[in-house]
């Protein structure tokens, strides 16, 4: 073989050994690098797997319901959970956004479609919320559109099944699921529950495969609430308050109905109202149906305050029942002349007068008598009256679990001595109905002011009952023997006075009538033929069973509280001797 050859024979044969070379070398670096992927980055690729083909989930928790009672301690729902859908997107697998929106459309309420359709569009989001309340019909024909990427979750809806009559006591849950109003709000966490955390893989269009396996945080639900309200108590309160309002020609109104001896609240009814169940149809004009009236609103308390006034002065002896004065129809406080209603003056008269014929003059006289100088308003009237204020409760939010309470407003003792006479019967001072009818109750039971209460049960999500307890806030607001006192000078406004449309052979009842005068936005002064008219009062006297207060707010027609909240309070008192089955006491 010549030379040449041969050495041409030899490279060639380096070369394809060099070569073989190379391909082994690779092939073993593929299998090394194939038994690192598999063996040592296995649980990472699988990872990065799973984020590609798999999603967290929320699990809702279970809403706790809300119940109110009857007479027999049958319990009725008011707020209850309902099956409902939630429809969501995922655009990694969404073709066509404009398909979806367009096919879509009339599930996604008033959502801004443009927005939509970049968030679908955007291939980086993996989870977007497109209606979070669908009902079972509108379930079943998004189903049948079998559009990619589209995704429906089962979750509990609220439905309240007695509509208007229990809506300022409840509020609602808004399209955030969360409350608004009333227990709602108030007890939102505690109703609301935790939520858990699923993790499921999806199928070719998106659509979740779920399992028991693919669960990271299990939802803790919420916890059930039983109302103190009586629901029969509740229906009677509504209609009357309803039909007192219509009949006068008013804006609105309210009844509350107390337990005295426990501050249970057995009803609270508001008119006008609204359906929780369509809260949304409410309109901005209207929004202040959803506000609780009872315990949001202030106003001037009017002459139902003069038995605060009057039950101090009890307290501290400074005047006794059949204590008189000279009622000269006015009095002169600084630079003020104060009048009695419609100018009228009755001579020499009682205390127990000056509740029944509701004299503002007498007032002024009580106030005087709280001090250092019975002639005159001193500083240590101003400063005991205002003590007795903050004992009744005024100044303060009650403490009630119902969002949305209003504290009112008191002067303190360093206002001026015409500020406190008008305060001594009811103007100049902002209260709301819950804390007037609370220190009526501290008067009805003896002189211990209670916690008004709306809560009964709190129901666990493992069942654990946990009852609420009557919560004495003072037990020494007053002396037992001021208590009857006044007790008895409210009777008689009942049986000689202003409350006379109350009156009922064999029932002994204590109130007291307030027509307050309505103060303009601006400060300078009430506004003309506009009132707000209430009655206050509880019975049976010797044993209360009730206390009660009825407001109508603005009613257009003419008279005081006598011709507007006295006959509602008459007609439902009526009802509750009825049903609490108090015997008359044969007088």
């Amino acid at each position: 073989m010549p030379t040449g050859q041969a050495k041409m024979e030899e490279s060639s044969n380096k070369r394809i050994t060099i070569l073989v070379g190379l391909m082994c070398l690779f092939a073993v670096i593929v299998f090394v690098r194939l038994i690192y992927i598999q063996i040592f980055k296995h649980q990472s690729f699988v990872e990065i797997a799973n984020a590609q083909q798999s999603r967290k989930f929320v699990i809702p928790a279970r809403r706790g319901e809300i119940f109110v009672q009857d007479g027999n301690n049958e319990l009725y729902p008011i707020a209850l959970n309902q099956q409902l859908f939630l429809v969501a997107a995922d655009p990694k697998y969404v073709k066509n956004s404009n398909e979806v929106i367009d096919k879509l459309s009339q599930y996604l309420g008033d959502a801004d479609k443009d927005e939509l359709r970049k968030k679908l569009d955007n291939k980086n989001n993996r989870y977007i919320v497109l209606n979070k309340k669908i009902d079972d019909k509108s379930a079943d024909e998004i189903k049948n559109l079998k559009l990619a990427g589209i995704i429906l979750s089962p979750k509990d809806g609220r439905n309240y099944p007695e509509g208007e009559l229990f809506a300022h006591l409840t509020g609602y849950v808004n399209n955030d699921e969360s409350g608004q109003y009333g227990i709602e709000q108030f007890m939102n966490q505690s109703l609301a529950g935790t939520d858990g955390v699923s993790r499921a893989v999806t199928d070719s269009l998106g659509v979740p495969i779920t399992s028991n396996e693919n669960t990271l945080v299990k939802p803790k639900n919420g916890s059930s609430i039983v109302l103190t309200i009586d629901r029969n108590i509740q229906s009677m309160a509504a209609r009357a308050i309803e039909d007192a309002v219509v009949k006068n020609k008013a804006e609105s109104g309210s009844v509350i109905i107390m337990d005295p001896k426990t501050g249970a609240v057995k009803a609270m009814a508001n008119y006008p109202s609204y359906d929780p169940n369509s809260y949304q149809d409410v309109s901005a004009k209207d929004y202040g149906r959803f506000i609780n009236s009872s315990i949001t609103n202030l106003s001037e308390p009017g002459s139902g305050f003069k038995v605060i006034t009057m039950s101090a002065a009890l307290n501290e002896g400074k005047v006794k029942p059949d204590t008189s004065y000279n009622d000269t129809g006015e009095s002169q406080v600084e630079d003020r002349t104060i009048r009695n209603a419609d100018n009228k003056k009755f001579g020499q008269s009682t205390m127990t007068d000056v509740i029944q014929k509701s004299l503002n003059t007498g007032m002024i006289f009580v106030l005087k008598q709280l001090g250092t100088d019975p002639n005159r308003i001193t500083q240590k009237s101003k400063d005991i009256l205002y003590d007795y204020i903050k004992k009744f409760g005024f100044g303060e939010k009650t403490g009630i679990e119902l969002a949305g309470e209003s504290k009112g407003y008191v002067k303190d003792s360093k206002a001026y001595s015409v500020d406190y006479a008008n305060m001594s019967f009811g103007q100049g001072i902002s209260t709301t109905s819950l804390q007037l009818t609370s220190a009526v109750s501290a008067i009805a039971n003896g002189g211990t002011l209670y916690k008004p209460y709306v809560i009964d049960e709190l129901v666990l999500p493992n069942g654990e009952i946990k009852k609420n307890k009557p919560s004495v806030i003072r037990n020494d607001v007053l002396s037992s023997k001021s208590a009857a006192e006044i007790s008895e000078m409210m009777k008689q406004v009942v049986q000689k006075g202003s409350g006379w449309p109350t009156r009922m052979a064999g029932y002994n009842i204590a109130g007291k009538t307030g027509t307050a005068q309505v103060p303009k936005a601006d400060g300078t002064g009430y506004e003309e033929k506009k009132n707000i008219g209430s009655f206050v009062g509880f019975a049976p006297v010797e044993d209360p069973k009730f206390v009660m207060l009825v407001r109508v707010d603005y009613p257009k027609v003419d008279g005081f509280a006598e011709k507007t909240a006295v006959p509602t309070f008459a007609e439902i008192a009526k009802q509750l001797f009825i049903y609490y089955q108090v015997p008359p006491n044969g007088n």
